[in-house]
């Protein structure tokens, strides 16, 4: 019977670990555009509790960043909204909030000035996690929309900054992931036909395209609409890249788009790279610390662990514990199942 839930609230998506005491039942991600509404929010955590099919004594540990949605107005507006939105569904008593610091804490215990402690640390609870099972390394979890970058030293996670501003000045965090990132803001110029042609600066196609193209995006991964609200196929993908170039796809081959795709793939990999030397350089792991790969993108850590000389070690193999056969992976949904261990490390 599963009595604890793992919750990672996000912008895009709602990830959710179950567990029945040690043992995983279940691993579930759904798509959720915060930012159009929370109807969204509550039509996703339906389908999710339905899905479950839970008793009514289960606890519910939850972590977020979807309190950066349009949506809200700010922080505090996005925390208390997404935290009441949540008590719709299940009682307010099984609720327990991740607050970084501060533990957790229950639905009526969070004030406003917790909020900071509460909001966007879905990354913390990921390192907190990774750090108790491992003695170092650098835990880099990419997903579809966002990478964060952790030093775990053991039962510590050694990073500089907190909040997503700290966190980006001191390449922490990096706006980048490997589905819904807009391939305008890898580059101005990209090479084609022997030329280097500056990029129009518009929305036309994100690095769900160029994943598709390279057929290293899984399916079950690409579940945001695409740029221009169309097809998910590897010809539909060219289409959306060639508009970039002032192009129709018709205009080359397909080899050719392909080829182009493979530059946005290093110019986001490059991006990856200075930000892992970056956090290296900082002298705090030995040259044998594995690069822990977490988030639907992690086939990039895999491929960073080759280039910068290092093992490779999957989040997954951080728990005993093979979940059922299931489309996401534990990796896929690291926070939800972070959140879950280290409530239950902490006998909340």
């Amino acid at each position: 019977m599963i009595d604890l839930i793992g919750w990672d609230i996000g912008g895009a998506h709602i990830k959710a670990v179950a567990l029945a005491g040690e043992k995983i039942v279940s691993v579930v991600q759904k798509p959720c555009p915060l930012w159009l509404g929370l109807g969204h929010f509550h039509d996703t955590a339906r389908a999710i509790l339905k899905e479950l099919k839970l008793e009514p004594a289960c606890r519910h540990a939850i972590t977020m960043t979807g309190e950066l949605a349009d949506v809200f107005a700010n922080r505090v507006e996005g925390v208390f909204g997404l935290l009441r939105a949540f008590c719709e569904h299940v009682p307010f008593e099984n609720i327990l909030v991740f607050a970084g610091p501060l533990g957790f804490l229950s639905v009526h215990q969070v004030q406003a000035k917790d909020v900071a402690a509460i909001a966007s640390a879905n990354w913390l609870a990921t390192g907190l996690y990774a750090a108790s099972r491992l003695n170092q390394g650098l835990l880099i979890d990419i997903g579809s929309t966002t990478s964060d970058l952790l030093v775990l030293h053991p039962g510590e996670v050694l990073t500089r900054g907190h909040t997503d501003y700290e966190r980006l000045r001191h390449g922490e965090l990096l706006y980048c992931g490997v589905v819904r990132t807009s391939l305008m803001s890898l580059t101005k110029l990209a090479p084609f036909e022997g030329e280097w042609i500056g990029l129009m600066a518009e929305h036309f196609a994100t690095t769900a395209d160029v994943y598709r193209l390279t057929g290293e995006l899984p399916g079950h991964a690409d579940q945001s609409p695409a740029a221009d609200g169309g097809e998910k196929t590897a010809m539909a993908s060219a289409r959306r890249i060639a508009r970039l170039l002032g192009r129709d796809v018709e205009s080359s081959t397909i080899k050719a788009w392909e080829v182009l795709a493979s530059y946005f793939r290093e110019r986001q990999l490059e991006g990856l790279m200075e930000a892992s030397m970056r956090q290296l350089s900082r002298g705090l792991l030995d040259g044998n610390a594995p690069l822990i790969g977490a988030g639907v993108g992690r086939f990039l850590v895999q491929e960073l662990a080759q280039r910068l000389g290092h093992t490779y070690l999957d989040f997954a193999d951080l728990h005993p514990n093979t979940p059922p056969s299931s489309e996401f992976l534990l990796a896929d949904c690291a926070p939800a199942l972070a959140v879950a261990c280290l409530a239950r490390q902490s006998h909340v």
